[in-house]
């Protein structure tokens, strides 16, 4: 599957990830492109190295407002209980 987005993540959100962490919303530096819940996402670390791909949890918009942001700040950001990682572990290959 092609990716239609792309997150960039934090030193620590890498760190995680190696650790097999899914990946939340706090280590998320920046979102680009158009995607939705479900569709594949290029994961890259601070200076765009290629690490993983995974399956969105949240559409880019959601994605984009809830990036760097607490779990527990999603539902108040979003109007909605979140769904957990933007990436889950189980849904992504490093």
């Amino acid at each position: 599957m092609k990716p239609r987005g792309e997150l960039r993540l934090d030193a620590g959100a890498v760190a995680a990830l190696g650790t097999g962490k899914s990946l939340l919303a706090a280590g998320v530096t920046s979102v680009t492109g158009s995607f939705g819940r479900g569709d594949a996402v290029a994961i890259l670390g601070p200076s765009g190295e290629a690490l993983a791909k995974g399956l969105a949890r949240y559409s880019a918009a959601e994605a984009r407002a809830i990036a760097g942001r607490r779990s527990g700040d999603i539902a108040v950001i979003l109007g909605y209980a979140g769904r957990g990682p933007v990436v889950h572990r189980d849904d992504m290959v490093l």
